[in-house]
C-alpha cells in the first residue's frame, strides 16, 4: 500500500474512534493525547510522510483496537 494511502486508511481509522488527527508545524515528535475527554493525534507536519505514519502507528498501538477491521498493512504498523 502506498504511503498516501495508508495516511488515509490512519485518517479512516480515526474517525472511527472518534479521534482527531491535527498536521501541525513545529519542534515536536507528536502522539496521542487526551484533552478534556477528547482523543487527539498530534503529528508534524514537517516531517516526511513516511515519519507521520509511523507517529500515527505508535499512537494507535497504545489504544484498543481490537473491536475494528484493520487492513492487514495497518494492523502491521500498529502492533
Amino acid at each position: 500500500m502506498k504511503p498516501g494511502q495508508l495516511f488515509e486508511q490512519f485518517e479512516k481509522l480515526a474517525e472511527k474512534m472518534d479521534i482527531k488527527i491535527i498536521q501541525d508545524k513545529g519542534d515536536f515528535k507528536g502522539g496521542y493525547c487526551l484533552l478534556e475527554k477528547e482523543g487527539i493525534i498530534v503529528v508534524n507536519k514537517l516531517n516526511p510522510l513516511e515519519q507521520r505514519i509511523q507517529a500515527l502507528g505508535q499512537a494507535f498501538s497504545s489504544l484498543d483496537t481490537s473491536h475494528l477491521y484493520l487492513k492487514p498493512a495497518i494492523r502491521e504498523l500498529i502492533e
